[in-house]
């Protein structure tokens, strides 16, 4: 080869390495760039879904307790439209409650009715006697009856061997 034609071979060869220096490198570092700027974004979208997931378990745990609670306090009121049926079975759960304690009722009072916000409370007086050792008993019934009669007012006396008392108790419904 003649000095010419290297020195045309050697400017060629400084020619292409000054061409890939400036096209072919600058592409490949933003091509890298670009593919490391990817890799981070998917990371953080694969922390992301496991952290929805982590969460879906927990939002769902939640759920599922919920449901239990709403089922529990479902069972605490009583059902129906109708304020007399309520208020029949308010008075058949006290009803029970004095039988199962064996009172001996004075008086049961008409039920009262109070609408509050969608609410229906059944108020419900009755006058008893009782005997002393039967008291806790039937205060327990009242308190682990379902549905739930809550006591709102509860008096006791004693008359010579007897003793006497009244008791408020209310329930619940959730009016549609």
């Amino acid at each position: 080869m003649k000095s010419n034609e290297k020195k045309l071979v050697g400017l060629a060869l400084l020619l292409l390495l000054a061409l890939i220096t400036v096209r072919v490198v600058p592409s490949l570092k933003t091509s890298y760039e670009d593919g490391l700027k990817e890799i981070e974004l998917l990371e953080q979208q694969i922390a992301r879904l496991q952290f929805m997931v982590e969460e879906f378990f927990i939002i769902q745990d939640r759920e599922a307790s919920r449901r239990e609670d709403v089922a529990v306090l479902e069972s605490l009121m009583f059902t129906g439209q109708d304020p007399n049926l309520i208020g029949s079975g308010v008075q058949r759960q006290l009803r029970q409650a004095v039988d199962e304690a064996g009172l001996l009722v004075r008086q049961y009072s008409t039920p009262r009715f109070i609408e509050i916000d969608g609410w229906l409370l059944v108020v419900q007086e009755m006058d008893f006697v009782i005997e002393q050792e039967k008291i806790l008993q039937f205060l327990n019934l009242l308190e682990n009856s379902s549905p739930k009669l809550h006591i709102t007012e509860f008096n006791i006396s004693r008359n010579r061997r007897q003793y006497t008392g009244s008791i408020t108790v209310t329930g619940f419904s959730k009016q549609n």
